[in-house]
């Protein structure tokens, strides 16, 4: 209930909501038992029209939901793993019924829409376009979906730039790793010039050194080089001039073991952006769109007053109710302007009919006088 002491009510309807439930129509057990029984060879030939007892029907309704909850199962645990927040996978876990797994579903996608108010759901397109892309082309004794590579396709998308070493072999270290010739595992760097979160050029790099064809992202650059572990192999610049000596690379402490050399001095102080870059690989990319109620504040922010709102249900049949929406305000919150002796205040009300998970039903607006 509303308090309106002191109020001047504006009564307003603001939309009418039509809410049509389907009939059900079904045969009770009464007119069951009264169908007569077929014969025997009748129920052979159509198994459909056997009587259930109702130990097979507990046994059918089980094997449902056993069913429908793979089906959650898998979009949690597979379609929206390495997007999906970890309040929202709370969230959702404490959920206790299909109908708000099912609010919950179409809610997560329309916070991502980029374009709540059409039909199409790019977001999502895209994310599912990324997945059958990655299971295409990442796939390595396991789906291309849960590779890294597959996994920073899904969640940033194709890099800007790739350098692809697939068969590895020799390879001429640049400065910053030392310098020096060795031969390295088939590796791979990415590079995208930026990502929300992990900033400007992001150089990822993915290394197979089980030689199986699964590329693993790596804070260690070292981890390319097929001769870390051989004496006197794959030395760097300095090593060779005998200014430094490789047993230091396992001594040093840091996450890198590159050796020392003319340009790598801050390379201690550099492993921390490593480790902060992979921190944020880590984790689930921000919500850009968190409510649709965001959108229309920010379109009625300037001059924005407070009001109340009361709805009433009517039934009108039985299968349809009339919601009327009411919308109090006080006149204290509105400008009187006297125009030949009478004062006039206008509101201008503009508004939308949202399911729960945030669809738009309907968007009005009005001018009250």
């Amino acid at each position: 209930m509303v308090n309106r002491r002191n109020l001047s009510v504006i009564p307003f309807i603001a939309g009418l909501l039509i809410f049509c439930v389907p009939a059900v129509f079904g045969q009770d057990s009464a007119t069951s038992a009264q169908t007569p029984a077929q014969s025997p060879a009748a129920q052979s030939t159509d198994p459909l029209k056997r009587p259930v007892t109702e130990d097979q029907k507990k046994r059918n309704d089980k094997a449902l939901k056993q069913e429908l909850g793979k089906v959650y199962k898998k979009w949690l645990d597979q379609d929206v793993r390495w997007i999906i927040t970890d309040e929202e996978r709370n969230a959702f876990k404490q959920l206790s019924n299909d109908e708000e797994r099912d609010n919950f579903v179409e809610g997560f996608w329309l916070r991502r829409d980029p374009t709540p108010d059409t039909l199409e759901n790019e977001f999502k397109e895209e994310h599912y376009r990324r997945i059958a892309y990655a299971n295409e082309h990442f796939a390595a004794g396991i789906p291309g979906w849960k590779t890294d590579r597959g996994r920073t396709y899904v969640v940033f998308g194709p890099p800007d730039e790739i350098e692809s070493h697939a068969g590895g072999g020799a390879y001429q270290r640049p400065m910053e790793e030392g310098g020096g010739t060795t031969s390295t595992f088939p590796f791979e760097q990415w590079r995208y010039r930026y990502i929300e979160e992990l900033g400007q050029e992001v150089n990822l790099e993915f290394v197979d050194d089980c030689q199986c064809g699964n590329y693993e992202l790596t804070i260690d650059r070292s981890k390319k080089d097929a001769l870390l572990y051989t004496p006197n192999g794959g030395l760097t610049f300095y090593e060779e001039m005998g200014l430094a000596n490789k047993a230091n690379r396992f001594t040093n402490g840091g996450i890198e073991r590159l050796g020392a050399g003319p340009f790598n001095k801050d390379l201690t102080s550099k492993q921390f952006d490593r480790l902060e870059q992979y921190a944020k690989w880590s984790k689930a990319p921000p919500v850009k769109f968190k409510d649709l109620e965001e959108v229309v504040t920010h379109k009625i922010r300037v001059n924005l007053m407070p009001f109340d709102v009361r709805t009433d249900l009517v039934k009108v049949t039985s299968d349809t109710v009339l919601v009327p929406v009411t919308i109090q305000i006080k006149n204290r919150d509105i400008t009187f302007v006297n125009k030949d002796g009478v004062q006039r205040g206008v509101v201008n009300i503009f508004g939308r009919v949202t399911t729960i998970t945030g669809r738009i039903v309907q968007t009005f607006e009005d001018t009250v006088a």
